[in-house]
């Protein structure tokens, strides 16, 4: 919503300057990639399923609705970041739940592996706790959240 005043002219109640910066599409970015992968290692364990490649039709199924659901939220994550909402603390949560995994990647042989879940969770949490990123979602401005009403 943009109001006009005489002296100062278009006045507009969004924070910063209105564009927006290369870490919120990055962001954004990273998450679609992330929900293009879990949609896709669903399928694939659908397609297992169809061509008899597992031992239990019913364990891939629940695996291919898991990474389904996942991938649904990681896209909503990743819509939220290009349309500067607010969702850094969602984010954040998210990237750190790769460090684990990334742990037992490389525990299970995985090094590889490992190190890329490790790099992706610092990829997350640092384009998510950016300056730039924060500006623009207005993280952070909405006051002290633990006052005491008496």
């Amino acid at each position: 919503m943009n109001e006009t005043d005489a002296d100062m002219g278009a006045v507009t109640d969004q924070p910063g300057d209105g564009t927006r910066p290369w870490t919120l599409y990055a962001a954004g970015g990273l998450f679609w990639l992330l929900a293009i992968g879990l949609a896709a290692a669903g399928l694939w364990g659908i397609a297992q399923v169809f061509t008899g490649e597992v031992d239990s039709a019913s364990a891939a199924v629940g695996i291919a609705l898991i990474a389904g659901l996942a991938a649904a939220y990681y896209w909503f994550i990743g819509r939220r970041f290009i349309q500067a909402r607010n969702i850094i603390a969602q984010a954040v949560f998210q990237g750190l739940l790769w460090l684990p995994v990334g742990y037992y990647l490389r525990e299970a042989a995985h090094p590889v592996y490992g190190a890329v879940a490790w790099g992706l969770a610092v990829a997350i949490a640092a384009l998510a706790l950016s300056a730039p990123t924060r500006r623009a979602v207005g993280f952070g401005e909405g006051g002290a959240p633990f006052t005491q009403d008496d």
